[in-house]
């Protein structure tokens, strides 16, 4: 492709396949040149929902976390109340 380009800068006239030739190649070029611009468009909307993803993860497992310490504490507290059942129980017995 290089050789016909240089080839071509050399001629004064330019034959009509050659022009044929030469538009094709610009229409190539544009083609690729959109669709380079739609893979990044595609690429930075890729980046961005991955980063998004990774915010929420780490929201969801501070959201865990606070529950699962939540739960303990209720856990511990029904523990004690059920203790505190049986004693009055067995007191009454």
């Amino acid at each position: 492709m290089k050789e016909r380009i240089e080839r071509l800068k050399k001629l004064t006239y330019i034959p009509q396949n050659e022009i044929a030739w030469l538009i094709e190649q610009a229409e190539l070029a544009v083609k690729q040149r959109e669709i380079i611009e739609e893979n990044k468009r595609q690429q930075e909307v890729t980046v961005h929902q991955f980063r998004q993803a990774q915010k929420d993860i780490q929201q969801l497992s501070g959201d865990r976390k606070r529950y699962k310490q939540a739960l303990e504490k209720i856990i511990t507290n029904l523990n004690f109340a059920i203790t505190v059942a049986q004693n009055e129980l067995e007191g009454d017995a």
